[in-house]
């Protein structure tokens, strides 16, 4: 039986850049109250969970598969769909690992690399849970994701990864800063993201439908339709996953250091993500929950680049301390 939500508390806002930005962490929980707490209840209060990825896979296959000039370009680079199979071990493993890296965080993770540390890690958030399971359930879409066979040289696969992840941050930034700097675009795309300011793993999925097309599904199909390979798809979905995940965690995991070998985990994921990570600089942990913290800064997604070209970037918090490194809250 699906538990009664609380009813909802009104919650103060601060004047904006972001007026319907909750400022404090007690606010933004205080939202959550009367938010579904199992996904039957979910989808019956939003109903765009399921019409709007049959939908956009609808539209996906239509055009693959019914228009002439795109489906010979699909027969011409021997273009497959990733498959019913392909989506559905996919989302099974994206919702399965963000409940086993949420317990690894409630139950391991040292409170010595907590980003916000005066606060404890939620233990127990079924209202985020459950949307994040509602949102992920729509990866299903890529079932009619047309793509190209799998690269056969480590220097294409690394090529076309870069190209991805690239375009992806790029196309991140720009759509992530102007659904902040927008109110309009906020309230519709992303507001629901920012409704609690400490995150966890479950907050990376905590978005709307609309703000997933706008900033990931959209740009899979746009890279996908210039022949993206299908083990590039796979490595950038189940590493960026897992990479979300820990960025959302409230911990500054990259610091931990890993058994038996003398790295850091911080330090693997660049060797993983090489040569991008290492041209670019990836992002951590700290800078996106400041960006969480505050609403501020920190709009890219995988690299800092673009932040610090465009004078966005905030290094975020010291894991432990409660003051910024070199600024306060605003």
């Amino acid at each position: 039986m699906c538990p009664k939500p609380q009813q909802t508390q009104p919650a103060s806002s601060s004047p904006l850049k972001g007026e319907d930005c909750p400022n404090n962490s007690k606010a933004g929980a205080s939202l959550l109250l009367g938010h579904p707490l199992c996904l039957e209840s979910f989808y019956k209060a939003y109903p765009s969970f399921i019409w709007g990825p049959l939908l956009f896979s609808s539209v996906l296959y239509a055009a693959t598969a019914h228009i002439p000039s795109i489906r010979n370009y699909r027969e011409v680079h021997q273009m497959e769909y990733y498959g019913f199979h392909n989506a559905l071990q996919y989302t099974v493993f994206a919702i399965l690992s963000s409940y086993a890296f949420h317990g690894w965080c409630a139950t391991h993770a040292p409170h010595s690399l907590k980003l916000q540390s005066d606060k404890a890690y939620e233990v127990s958030p079924s209202a985020m849970a459950v949307r994040s399971t509602a949102a992920l359930l729509t990866q299903m879409v890529y079932t009619f994701l047309p793509l190209s066979p799998a690269t056969t040289t480590w220097v294409q696969f690394s090529l076309w990864t870069a190209v991805f992840t690239v375009y992806g941050d790029a196309h991140f930034y720009v759509a992530h800063r102007w659904a902040h700097e927008n109110k309009a675009a906020y309230r519709f795309f992303h507001k629901t993201h920012h409704m609690n300011k400490e995150p966890n793993c479950f907050g990376a999925y905590f978005i709307t439908y609309q703000s997933h097309i706008l900033l990931e599904q959209i740009v899979v199909v746009l890279v996908a339709s210039i022949g993206l390979p299908v083990d590039v798809f796979n490595f950038y979905m189940y590493w960026g996953t897992i990479v979300t995940y820990i960025d959302h965690s409230g911990f500054e995991v990259g610091l931990m250091k890993l058994p038996f070998i003398p790295v850091t985990f911080g330090q693997l994921c660049k060797i993983i993500s090489f040569p991008t990570s290492w041209l670019l600089d990836g992002v951590s942990a700290a800078e996106h929950d400041w960006h969480h913290e505050t609403f501020f800064d920190n709009y890219a997604l995988s690299f800092k680049y673009l932040d610090k070209l465009f004078g966005t970037y905030h290094p975020g918090r010291i894991p432990g301390k409660q003051t910024g490194p070199d600024k306060k809250m605003e």
